[in-house]
């Protein structure tokens, strides 16, 4: 953890986080100013070309005048690089893991045998996932972003800290409580992060246009 690397030093575990929170948002507003930008500039003509296209990215990609077929190509190659770079963390990290369970080493003779198997194990799964079911990536990012990810990173931390801080096994602290007012934060984030998830429930399994509807 950050913590940990930075050997509890408030400092630099405080420079580490408003950096690494700050570049992503700048990269976000930017990108978002690019798309809403383009997007509401373009004229009925472009957009009439193919009037269902609701994805940004592809009416982005349908100019090809001037500029915007400057821009076509460098969102093109964004895109792709995008899709590369997640394609390669994916397979290292489920390597990695298949090495795991099956108690295999990372690397030698005995990993270069059952690299295939590996790989196939890597690759064959979601290969055969997506050609019975097209659309299974898109339910299972939308169902993972609502529930998964916002159990990951919204939930389980002030859980944890919780747990840290004021469980029966208390143990004492390496470095002072960063985020003031302690119960109060914490219990307010985790509070935050349930009403989310339970919104998201709602909306996904269709109990909000049931209840909008009584």
């Amino acid at each position: 953890t950050v913590v940990t690397q930075l050997e509890g030093d408030r400092e630099k575990i405080t420079t580490a986080i408003v950096t690494g929170i700050t570049l992503p948002f700048i990269m976000f507003l930017t990108w978002n100013a690019v798309i809403l930008g383009n997007v509401l500039s373009m004229d009925t003509t472009t957009t009439s070309l193919d009037s269902s296209l609701s994805d940004p990215v592809a009416l982005l990609q349908q100019s090809s005048e001037g500029s915007g077929q400057i821009l076509s190509t460098l969102v093109g190659c964004f895109s792709e690089l995008a899709l590369i770079t997640s394609l390669i963390g994916f397979v290292f990290g489920l390597i990695d893991a298949l090495t795991d369970v099956a108690g295999l080493p990372v690397e030698g003779p005995a990993f270069k045998k059952w690299k295939p198997a590996l790989f196939a194990g890597v690759f064959l799964p979601p290969l055969a996932l997506s050609v019975g079911n097209p659309d299974i990536f898109y339910r299972a990012l939308d169902y993972g972003g609502a529930f998964g990810v916002s159990t990951l990173f919204l939930l389980l931390p002030p859980i944890m800290v919780w747990k840290q801080r004021y469980g029966d096994d208390q143990a004492p602290l390496t470095t002072k409580p960063m985020v003031p007012f302690g119960k109060l934060t914490l219990a307010s984030m985790g509070v935050a992060a349930g009403t989310l998830i339970a919104e998201q429930a709602l909306e996904k399994f269709g109990f909000a246009e049931l209840f909008s509807n009584l």
